[in-house]
């Protein structure tokens, strides 16, 4: 239960923080008010205090430049309105009046599963109108505060016209947000500083709300140790040992499949199935019961209906199983049995795990790539993970692992993103997440990390859920709450499946990328045109070529040609009898210091207008095999094979698929998502670089 501070509560805590608040004194009616009105000797600000009334400039409970000796009347005439139409009145409080000036919002909120986060932004009657506001997770520091204020069209503002409050303005943002601020120290979930009055002589805040639980909360959770996280999933992820409890010999169920799939994929370690009723499955020998198991096996997969899972638990913990993944949803709670032991439990409610190293898989064995990788993928959803398993191998990529966790309702999300920092198979990790529960902690995990961490969100329109009882309230109930703790923690936050899966694909063939100069070659003025504007939303830029490049570059003009950056080049002038000139463009372009990275896309439909299949597969292959071998100095090379969609190109597009991949080049269906993946690599560049800096 919440309990609503009086204002002039608010207002004496936060001066004891530091916070440069209007000084306010607390009346219970009309008489009152006018004495201190009176004591002050200059026109007053009256604000209303009623348990229910949260916005009291909305409600008429506001009046502006009231004289000392009219403040007792127009007091008594406010207290009256507002009992008429249902306010609660406590009374009012009473401070000097403050210049006009710029007016801004300072607030805190304590947000379930973000814990104490930090806002600042536009402050006055319009603010959730006006959508001008930055979150961050709290304790923030100077130069936090300072990214949070810039990334504000206001803090812009302030920074061009009242330079000399900038400082002010860290120092109450950290005086709310900071370790030593109140937000982290007080019993406070919700504080509100709105408007925060800025002029050229002062900063001051006049009106301040804020609520405060019955029952003090930690704050901030700690976050996983990486190393500690490493030991303890280790036998989870890589396991040496795997016991299938509901092991059966019935090939539809999934105690079957699980030591199939084990079986066929090779795993190297051993299988121990658990059965009652057959000697061996699937050609394995099985245990009677968990009694028979070795101790201190690393996995156990449960196969078994919901009821029988708490047991099971008890019983693997009995002898010393490190691990438990929990393929079966609803199960009754098991929360005692894991504070009695040393067990970890994965699940429930998911449909399993994948790792090349070890060779076991939660899909089909044909559709699962045995190349060992680096990128690591954790899902809540079960679809997402076999599609990305699936997706993925089709599309070459290499993971080091994919889990599916389900309702992580003992390993969170965040112990396995502190265990993709320690390993050191795992290069570069993606979530795919449904709620909040463990946000902060991952949040302020990834933000220390030194690898790349990309989310794709679900339910991203309730994020933060926290109740409307102040302005920063309502507004972290808004998506931008998750979005700016991403930002600040140097989290890829991305739309949807396929981007997902394009930003991995650029990030196993380009870890980093150091610069912001695209060059972008192709047949299609067109697509050059909107792929310019696509580079513009990562901040990557056509820079110009420099005088040698388009010396080097002039030998291919012809008709219908653009050298400048983008180059389109139509596709008949990239070859002729003597062969393919991709290789020689691209070459030529990677040699210009002023290039960090470069896209190719040949238009596939352009060549089968001008050829028959045969000589037009012949051709694109030529095109291409040319192009991915050209010589780039270690410049990164994306190419787009953009097919018409039937059925050839499509064939053909993925045949070449391993051919670029065997040179380094990640290969795209569209020059847009082409953008986005090397764009997507630039940012979390841009932030490996520079931590918690302007990453807008």
């Amino acid at each position: 239960m919440t309990q609503r501070l009086r204002e002039d509560t608010v207002r004496d805590l936060a001066i004891r923080y530091g916070v440069a608040a209007n000084a306010v004194t607390f009346a219970t009616n009309g008489v009152e008010a006018g004495r201190i009105a009176e004591a002050i000797g200059r026109p007053v600000a009256v604000k209303l205090v009623a348990d229910n009334v949260v916005h009291k400039s909305k409600a008429g409970g506001v009046l502006l430049g009231v004289a000392p000796e009219e403040t007792r009347r127009r007091t008594e005439e406010l207290l009256e309105a507002q009992r008429a139409m249902g306010a609660t009145v406590r009374g009012v409080t009473v401070e000097a009046m403050v210049d006009a000036g710029l007016e801004a919002v300072v607030g805190g909120l304590d947000a379930p599963g973000f814990g104490p986060v930090v806002m600042f932004g536009h402050g006055g009657v319009d603010i959730e109108i006006l959508d001008d506001v930055v979150f961050a997770l709290a304790p923030i520091d100077a130069a936090e505060a300072r990214r949070i204020v810039s990334n504000t069209r206001l803090g812009r503002v302030i920074e061009k016209r009242f330079p000399q409050r900038l400082d002010d303005i860290l120092e109450m943002l950290i005086a709310v947000g900071g370790p030593s601020g109140l937000l982290l120290n007080e019993d406070i979930t919700e504080v509100d500083f709105n408007p925060v009055v800025i002029t050229f002589d002062r900063i001051v805040a006049v009106d301040a709300r804020a609520t405060a639980l019955d029952v003090t909360e930690c704050h901030v959770r700690p976050v996983p140790d990486p190393s500690a996280s490493y030991e303890t999933l280790r036998p989870a992820i890589y396991p040496r040992s795997v016991a299938i409890i509901g092991a059966s010999a019935d090939e539809q169920k999934m105690g079957f499949r699980a030591v199939r799939s084990l079986v066929d994929f090779g795993y190297t370690g051993q299988i121990l199935p658990i059965s009652s009723k057959n000697t061996s499955i699937y050609g394995v020998p099985t245990l009677p019961d968990i009694d028979a198991l070795p101790e201190n096996i690393d996995r156990a997969v449960l196969a078994l209906p919901a009821a029988a899972v708490p047991d099971t638990l008890r019983a693997l913990a009995a002898r010393g199983t490190r691990t438990a993944h929990i393929l079966t949803a609803d199960t009754p709670p098991f929360n005692d049995i894991l504070n009695a032991s040393d067990l970890r439990v994965l699940g429930p409610n998911c449909i399993g795990h994948y790792t090349p190293y070890e060779r076991m898989t939660m899909i089909g064995t044909d559709a699962s790539g045995t190349t060992e990788g680096h990128l690591a993928v954790v899902s809540q959803s079960g679809t997402y993970a076999g599609d990305i398993l699936r997706r993925g191998t089709e599309l070459g990529l290499q993971f080091s692992f994919v889990s599916s966790v389900g309702n992580c309702d003992d390993v969170s999300p965040s112990e396995l993103l502190a265990f993709c920092e320690a390993d050191p198979r795992t290069h570069a990790a993606a979530f795919y997440l449904e709620d909040d529960r463990w946000a902060g902690e991952f949040f302020r995990l990834a933000k220390t990390m030194t690898k790349p961490v990309i989310l794709f969100k679900g339910g991203r329109t309730v994020a933060g859920g926290a109740a409307a009882a102040s302005h920063t309230g309502a507004l972290a109930s808004d998506p931008q709450l998750l979005e700016d703790a991403a930002r600040q923690a140097g989290v890829l936050l991305v739309d949807d499946l396929d981007q997902l899966l394009d930003v991995l694909t650029a990030l196993q063939f380009v870890p980093a990328l150091d610069g912001d100069n695209l060059a972008l070659v192709g047949s299609g003025g067109g697509v050059a045109v909107v792929g310019s504007d696509r580079a513009d939303r990562w901040n990557l830029q056509m820079a110009p070529f420099a005088e040698s490049t388009r010396t080097r570059l002039a030998s291919f003009d012809a008709p219908g040609t653009s050298l400048s950056n983008p180059i389109d080049i139509p596709i008949w002038s990239l070859f002729d009898e003597t062969g393919s000139f991709t290789g020689s463009i691209v070459s030529a372009v990677a040699a210009d210091a002023s290039i960090n990275a470069i896209c190719a896309f040949l238009d596939l439909g352009t060549v089968f207008d001008m050829q028959a299949v045969e000589p037009g597969n012949k051709l694109v292959r030529s095109l291409t095999e040319d192009l991915v071998s050209a010589d780039r100095g270690g410049v990164p090379l994306a190419l787009v094979l953009r097919s018409g969609f039937d059925q050839n190109q499509d064939e053909l597009v993925r045949q070449l698929r391993p051919v670029a991949a065997a040179a380094g080049v990640a290969l795209f269906d569209s020059v847009d998502r082409a953008i986005d993946a090397l764009g997507g690599v630039r940012w979390l560049t841009r932030h490996a670089k520079n931590p918690g800096g302007d990453l807008r």
